[in-house]
């Protein structure tokens, strides 16, 4: 090898190193938690009953930074036909700098206890009560991400996102 592919070697790994960016979990899920936080909406995405995706703008309830997800809906809507028949569902919220997709299983809360836990006031003008709401409750199997400034940007080839599995 002569000198100049040496030295060319050594300064694409350099330049490698600088603009790499730490990706660890913890880092992904941070930089996913910013992007929730700054999303007021997410779109919300089930199966329908012949088998294609149902999308809606809902808003969603995010307590903590496990990234379960609460949404309330009225029990007569079509969604919740749709989750009754597949739980599974797709979560994706947006702001400037990117995007967090979370793909998990809903589950159905009846309970007033459990309702009063994970309410959010800004959907008290939609209901009667909170009786006559059904909170939904989603459990992420695998999260995607995709954040400009934080240099998370995933494959360069094929455009697949930086994912986690829960």
């Amino acid at each position: 090898m002569n000198f100049s592919r040496i030295l060319t070697l050594i300064i694409i790994f350099y330049v490698q190193n600088i603009f790499s960016q730490d990706l660890s979990e913890s880092f992904l899920k941070e930089n996913a938690q910013l992007i929730i936080n700054e999303s007021k909406t997410c779109v919300f995405t089930t199966i329908d009953k012949v088998g294609s995706p149902s999308s809606r703008i809902m808003d969603p309830f995010v307590p903590k930074n496990d990234f379960i997800v609460y949404l309330v809906t009225n029990p007569k809507s079509r969604k919740v036909t749709e989750i009754k028949k597949d739980s599974r569902a797709v979560l994706t919220f947006q702001n400037m700098n990117g995007y967090v997709t979370i793909k998990g299983t809903v589950s159905l809360i009846y309970d007033l206890n459990e309702k009063n836990k994970f309410w959010k006031e800004d959907w008290t003008p939609y209901y009667k009560n909170k009786e006559s709401a059904l909170l939904l409750k989603v459990i992420p199997l695998s999260m995607e991400i995709v954040n400009s400034n934080a240099g998370i940007s995933g494959d360069p080839d094929t455009w697949s996102p930086v994912k986690i599995s829960f």
